[in-house]
């Protein structure tokens, strides 16, 4: 067999992006639970602003995946495997961003924890695939990459059920409408991170299987 070593990348660009990215989405995910939880204003607008460098420097990091995809050759991994996985961490922190934004907006807060119970889940969802992330670009332990993904996929479970109770409980005093639809909204939102996750989880899957 050949031995063809300048096939192989020679740095480690695309891993660095990665990381950085799942950093951001894990980082925009604490300062959403600090932004929803917290009853202090300025400590609010600490974690809105933060929230926003997130989604400016995931949207930088975005661009940097796809910049280099277009000119690079070799790739650690599949470039369409590279590009997916960046696309669902990147929209994270984007969509974490635009529920901070519309919570500021119609100035909603949690009642009886409904938000904190999605956002729990994101917040051990953006752990899990943080340590996902850092397994997967630096190769130590495929096991433990599977395992993530296990994991990731049971909190997506775990969030439609929640999802599914709080649209009940929602629903059972319809007195405010537009109190409802509102509500409604931030849990569909809630909800397309958490899924956003689970995609991102497969991809990885998807990853370590190919080259197992």
């Amino acid at each position: 067999m050949l031995n063809l070593p300048f096939l192989k990348p020679r740095d480690n660009k695309f891993c660095v992006l990665l990381e950085g990215l799942s950093t951001q989405a894990r980082s925009c995910a604490l300062h959403l639970q600090t932004f929803v939880e917290s009853t202090q204003v300025e400590e609010q607008q600490t974690a809105a602003a933060a929230m926003a460098a997130c989604r400016a420097q995931s949207k930088v990091l975005m661009g940097q995946v796809t910049a280099e995809l277009c000119r690079t050759y070799i790739t650690p991994f599949d470039r369409e495997d590279i590009q997916d996985i960046a696309v669902d961490l990147y929209k994270i922190p984007k969509t974490i961003d635009k529920i901070r934004e519309r919570l500021s907006a119609h100035a909603l807060v949690s009642q009886k924890g409904d938000f904190s119970r999605q956002i729990d889940l994101i917040v051990q969802e953006a752990e899990a695939m943080e340590d996902m992330v850092r397994e997967l670009t630096k190769g130590h332990d495929d096991k433990r990459v599977i395992a993530k993904a296990a994991q990731l996929q049971e909190l997506e479970h775990r969030g439609d059920q929640i999802l599914g109770e709080l649209l009940v409980a929602l629903f059972k005093d319809p007195s405010d409408v537009r109190d409802l639809i509102l509500r409604k909204d931030i849990y569909d939102m809630l909800e397309k991170v958490i899924d956003r996750y689970r995609d991102a989880a497969a991809v990885a899957l998807q990853i370590v299987l190919k080259h197992s």
